[in-house]
């Protein structure tokens, strides 16, 4: 699902709607706005809808939404204002950026169409039904899916030509040699049955091949049946004394004899990975990747900074109290 329509999907699942607190407007911003982004403006109602999300969302989650009044609230809001006014940002910045920049109205169509079919079922109605009773019209799905297109093609344009070449990927391997160690580690499977005779006559037929189907078809415990008896990777003192004894003294792919523990008769095996050295050369394509991104991020991150400061004196807030103390953005 994409991730912007998560906060509206939730919210019309859990079928709340917050009536947020009305700010009036003030400080050279329209009545019903609560701010101005150059020349954007940005409704109560979507500030509104932004918190009845993140109210829905915390509902779902079992989570308490802070009450109206208190300063945890206010930072909400605060913060729901900030991801709105950067959205606003974004679209006129790929305005500015032209053609590379801003979707077509082919693409608009196609990323709605595919979040029809990927979350509606298809169904033109039920997303319709949807933005009725989430209290978004069209024109709101639209900005949102524009920006969403829009801001990954700014943020090419800003990380294009970063790089992180192999000699650097060798030069950090080296530099950080506890990085590419890898601890021992065990798994274990198991076959549990009541019985010391059903334990013995499947002990009798058991082997690395057929395990895992042997337990599908056997085991009586409901975590790892169907798994082919996988309990994962095991430490020591997590399992009852008698089959952690058998579990950690297994060489890799051996089969335990019957073993009885609380629970009934056991048949284990292990699968072990000893420690080692992971050579330069095999992780250099991961220490790339990973690099890469950590490069990429930072230039992300030092755009939006840069971006909201060069904005910073054509926002205008209905109200001073919305204004976050850093905006980040969102």
């Amino acid at each position: 699902m994409p991730t912007y329509f998560r906060p509206a999907i939730a919210a019309l699942a859990a079928g709340v709607a917050l009536a947020a607190t009305a700010l009036t407007g003030c400080g050279g911003v329209a009545d019903g706005s609560v701010a101005q982004v150059g020349d954007q403006v940005i409704q109560q109602s979507e500030l509104d809808q932004a918190l009845s999300q993140q109210k829905s969302a915390a509902e779902q989650q079992k989570q308490t939404f802070p009450a109206e009044g208190t300063d945890e609230y206010a930072v909400l809001a605060q913060n729901a204002l900030a991801s709105l006014v950067f959205q606003r940002i974004v679209d006129q910045e790929a305005e500015k950026c032209g053609k590379p920049c801003v979707p077509t109205a082919a693409q608009l169509k196609a990323e709605t169409k595919k979040i029809i079919t990927t979350n509606f079922s298809g169904s033109q109605k039920q997303f319709d039904d949807f933005l009725k009773k989430a209290n978004l019209t069209k024109a709101d799905v639209t900005r949102i899916i524009r920006t969403n297109l829009e801001q990954p093609k700014l943020v090419a344009r800003v990380t294009k030509g970063i790089t992180f070449t192999p000699a650097e990927a060798l030069a950090y391997c080296k530099a950080n040699p506890q990085e590419f160690k890898r601890a021992a580690s065990r798994e274990a499977s198991h076959i549990l049955v009541k019985t010391k005779a059903e334990a013995d006559r499947i002990s009798a037929m058991v082997n690395s091949s057929n395990f895992s189907a042997l337990a599908k078809q056997y085991s009586t415990d409901p975590g790892s049946k169907n798994q082919g008896g996988s309990l994962g990777a095991i430490t020591k003192g997590a399992l009852v004394p008698e089959f952690e004894k058998v579990a950690f003294a297994l060489g890799d792919g051996q089969i335990s004899a019957p073993v009885q523990t609380q629970f009934g008769w056991h048949i284990i095996t292990a699968t072990v990975t000893p420690a080692r050295d992971i050579p330069c050369a095999e992780a250099q394509a991961d220490i790339i990747t990973q690099q890469l991104q950590i490069k990429k991020s930072a230039a992300e991150a030092k755009w939006r900074t840069t971006l909201l400061k060069q904005w910073d004196s054509r926002i205008v807030y209905s109200d001073e109290s919305l204004k976050p103390a850093s905006t980040t953005g969102g």
